[in-house]
């Protein structure tokens, strides 16, 4: 069994550096990128920074290596961070003031961006 609160601390760990979530983007619109791919899109902190970034990543789950060849590439998952976002959306809605309830509740799908801007 997944222990919840030491992926979730992964998950945050690696949320926290900018790089790592621009990494996370530039996954999420290309297919599959060789590590080289990655590393051509941050030319500003090298090849072995973005693999040092790539394990953090790994390690969280949130992105995995398939081997082609003699390359390396990359793809989101397989952990969506489930149990992070769960966590937010918990805090999140617990400070919300008490007249507010889920059948009063005004907010737009995805009620995290509601509450951040509310």
């Amino acid at each position: 069994m997944i222990d919840h609160s030491h992926e979730s601390d992964l998950v945050f760990r690696a949320l926290n550096d900018a790089t790592r979530r621009a990494i996370l983007a530039l996954l999420a619109s290309e297919h599959e990128p060789s590590a080289g791919d990655i590393a051509a899109a941050f030319p500003a902190i090298g090849r072995t920074a973005v693999s040092a970034h790539l394990r953090v990543l790994r390690d969280a789950r949130l992105v995995s290596e398939v081997r082609d060849g003699k390359h390396r590439r990359y793809r989101l998952g397989p952990n969506r961070a489930d149990a992070a976002i769960a966590f937010l959306r918990q805090i999140y809605e617990q400070a919300l003031p008490p007249e507010r309830d889920a059948a009063s509740d005004h907010r737009p799908e995805g009620g995290l961006r509601a509450v951040e801007n509310g």
